[in-house]
């Protein structure tokens, strides 16, 4: 069962970043919102802790702007189809980490998944494109700060997981 907790982990930024086998070699291609910032650190860690038996962090990327509580957190994932093509195992990892999951639409045709989490004091949405044998989500959220000029941002950026 495969141990994707991808929200869980852009939202604990700070767990412990060990070394990866190999340098991701995929990126997100995404415009990042004016005024953000590369988050090498929490990238890292997303990538770090997304890592299950028979998965290959492909690529992990997170920006954001930190005066302003906003955050986003982008991860490419490979592995055997019976270790990423379950959506119960993804919704799983994360409510596992005591995030509250709302306004789920599970993939159709199309393989995008999308939801609405929650961790005090952080909001956020999760889109991902799930496919055969491979996961490309984002994770973009916010705390309390500014939330209604992190929406924007957001919804810019998450209309680029097609």
């Amino acid at each position: 069962m495969a141990r994707l907790r991808l929200a869980a982990l852009a939202l604990a930024g700070c767990a412990s970043a060990a070394s990866q086998p190999a340098p991701p070699t995929r990126t997100s291609g995404l415009g990042v919102p004016a005024g953000w910032q590369a988050l090498p650190e929490l990238a890292t860690a997303v990538g770090t802790a997304a890592r299950a038996d028979g998965v290959v962090v492909e690529g992990s990327e997170a920006w954001g702007e930190p005066a302003r509580g906003c955050y986003a957190a982008w991860i490419a994932l490979r592995g055997s189809d019976a270790a990423l093509g379950i959506v119960d195992d993804v919704l799983a990892g994360i409510t596992r980490e005591q995030i509250t999951v709302s306004e789920v639409v599970r993939p159709t045709g199309d393989g995008l998944l999308a939801l609405a989490f929650a961790r005090a004091p952080y909001r956020g949405t999760l889109r991902a494109r799930l496919e055969h044998g491979r996961i490309v989500a984002l994770a973009c959220f916010a705390n309390d700060r500014e939330p209604a000029s992190c929406a924007a941002a957001c919804s810019t950026l998450l209309g680029g997981v097609t």
